[in-house]
């Protein structure tokens, strides 16, 4: 945290010497606002947990049938405008952490200078701009649905990143398109480890025509696994890599497959939006790249709905599908537990394969709030655990999980 705050801070003291000496102008012009879900989820499913990300050590269905712990959330965001050049921005969000807390932490903290009315650049802690909903992901109120479609949206589950991007908007009659190129780092914890990357980049470009949006992003980075079950599995194929001959370099091969360190990763993705106010469709797909235990990985949803007054009956349909195979491992008994290891851990913790219907009714019941009901069918690819957790060893891989959802979204 403190890598974010350093180069922030010292922008901030550029930034009010950037107005002037007078005491006035030092100070900024600050603005509170803030946004919260308070939800509830219900799963049949009691031998694996749904959760809302990967960084949550539990949600509803084994650990308990019903919970408030995958979808509710409480941001608060504080604005501030040192003049028509320099602004700031500071949110903290409050939601299930993988220590089982909601211990508030830091979603953004960046200074952005305005360098013209179309270019702009930002620096500290920015939103992680991959997907249509990137901005304002935890945001509820802004989406249709009770969540975005976690076969998508889990594919990258970082939500945000320190460094910098650059931002140019131009307008080509009814048309505008944003062009974004971005450089960064993260790191999370989860409950079984963490994920750190070195310093990554992307570049996305929006187009607005009309009631049309338009998106297509592309980004690349370089990732480390800290998760010690798969290290051990790696530590054990190195072991068998010191055998002489043929089982020493396959053992020396499936350590290199499955390592953990330095893996590469890109993802390319495609979206588009179509809202005339009365109704609205809109899809995303995601092509997902990754070396060493990551598996490559197809993703896309669409998803429409129609507003009749304050009510907004919807649907969607998403679907992930991830390239792993079966490994045959080391053809030897005493290395049946390793291979029995790699398997499992491959379809439990990489293998996302599902597909998920929803339908739900969205009913603004009053002015920056909305209450939502969400019913979703899911059905899980071969021997995959989808994107749950906690999977016990009853639980059916390549069947099918109903789950029922209420959430109220609010805005202040």
């Amino acid at each position: 945290m403190g890598k974010t705050f350093r180069p922030l801070c010292a922008a901030l003291m550029l930034a009010g010497l950037a107005t002037g000496t007078a005491h006035a102008q030092w100070l900024p012009e600050l603005k509170l606002s803030g946004f919260g879900t308070l939800g509830a989820v219900h799963s049949d499913e009691e031998n694996a947990d749904f959760v809302g990300t990967i960084f949550q050590p539990n949600g509803a269905g084994f650990t308990r049938r019903t919970a408030i712990t995958p979808d509710s959330k409480l941001g608060v965001q504080v604005d501030a405008i040192f003049n028509d050049r320099f602004s700031a921005v500071l949110q903290v969000v409050s939601q299930h952490r993988h220590d089982n807390s909601f211990k508030p932490q830091v979603e953004w903290a960046n200074l952005k200078f305005q360098a013209t009315p179309d270019l702009s650049v930002r620096a500290g802690r920015i939103a992680a701009p991959t997907f249509l909903y990137s901005d304002t992901r935890m945001v509820g109120y802004t989406q249709p649905w009770v969540r975005p479609p976690i076969e998508v949206y889990g594919v990258l589950p970082i939500t945000s990143n320190d460094g910098l991007d650059v931002s140019y908007r131009k307008q080509f009659g009814s048309t505008t398109h944003t062009l974004q190129a971005y450089w960064g780092r993260s790191k999370a914890r989860l409950r079984t480890g963490e994920v750190e990357s070195a310093p990554g980049w992307g570049i996305n470009d929006t187009m607005q025509w009309n009631d049309w949006t338009f998106r297509a992003g592309y980004t690349a980075n370089e990732i480390d696994l800290g998760l010690p079950t798969i290290r051990a599995l790696v530590g054990g194929f190195n072991a068998f890599s010191a055998v002489p001959g043929p089982i020493g370099a396959q053992a020396a091969t499936l350590a290199q497959r499955y390592r953990t360190n330095d893996l590469q990763l890109s993802a390319f993705s495609l979206s588009a939006s179509y809202d005339p106010g009365k109704w609205f469709v809109m899809s995303e797909f995601v092509q997902f790249r990754g070396e060493g235990i990551l598996a490559d990985s197809r993703s896309w949803y669409v998803a429409g709905g129609y507003r009749f007054g304050t009510l907004t009956p919807y649907a969607v349909h998403a679907r992930t599908r991830s390239d792993v195979a079966a490994e045959p491992g080391l053809p030897v008994p005493a290395a049946a537990a390793l291979n029995a290891g790699i398997n499992a851990a491959l379809n439990s913790q990489f293998n996302g394969s599902q597909a998920t219907t929803s339908v739900g009714l969205r009913w603004d019941a009053m002015k920056n709030t909305a209450l939502k009901v969400q019913f979703d069918h899911t059905s899980l690819g071969s021997g995959s655990a989808g994107r749950y957790a906690n999977v016990r060893p009853a639980f059916q891989r390549g069947g099918s999980v109903n789950m029922f959802s209420v959430a109220l979204d609010f805005v202040f």
